[in-house]
């Protein structure tokens, strides 16, 4: 008759340190506890643990060139911006080498990304941006994105940050006027 495994007296029977050769299929029972420890080795020395690597990573130690690089990322962030957040898109963006491509980067997350920016995240987008063009252009995007959620002060706000003064002025007449 087979005896069912008790894991309980197995590990009583372990930290007391008697003999397991005593208790009834000691040998499975011996070879099963020795499993769990390599296991557990494993585990602690991080076998098991996937190092955490940005998002589409490119490390400096390859021999390409910045820009070959950094089009790498672009295509690495083109291909998952239907899996990704924003956050994450936004990492990728911090990593490029080149202020041009970082802007182009940004410019996905606000406009490709399945998952859409809320008004809080598309305006830390406008506050990333580095060139007046396209942060007005993205400062455009969020105000017409958030017409019927924004509040006036935050419109405002907005049109406040306008590089050039004459898309200052429109977007406060916007403001004004357009929202819904």
């Amino acid at each position: 008759m087979r005896q069912s495994f008790d894991f309980r007296r197995l590990l009583f029977a372990y930290k007391s340190g008697r003999n397991l050769a005593l208790m009834p299929s000691a040998y499975w029972s011996a070879n099963m506890m020795k499993l769990l420890l390599v296991v557990a080795a494993m585990i602690g020395l991080g076998a098991f643990r996937a190092e955490a690597t940005p998002l589409c990573h490119v490390a400096k130690s390859t021999k390409l060139a910045m820009d070959q690089r950094d089009d790498l990322r672009l295509k690495c962030l083109k291909q998952k911006k239907n899996q990704i957040k924003v956050s994450q898109c936004l990492g990728v963006a911090a990593s490029m080498e080149y202020s041009t491509n970082a802007e182009e980067a940004r410019l996905v997350c606000l406009y490709d990304l399945r998952q859409q920016p809320n008004l809080k995240e598309c305006h830390s987008i406008t506050k990333l941006m580095e060139f007046p063009d396209s942060g007005d252009e993205a400062r455009w995007e969020c105000l017409r994105k958030f017409n019927r959620t924004i509040t006036k002060k935050q419109c405002q706000k907005l049109a406040q940050s306008m590089s050039y003064p004459a898309n200052e002025q429109r977007a406060q007449i916007y403001c004004e006027q357009e929202l819904q």
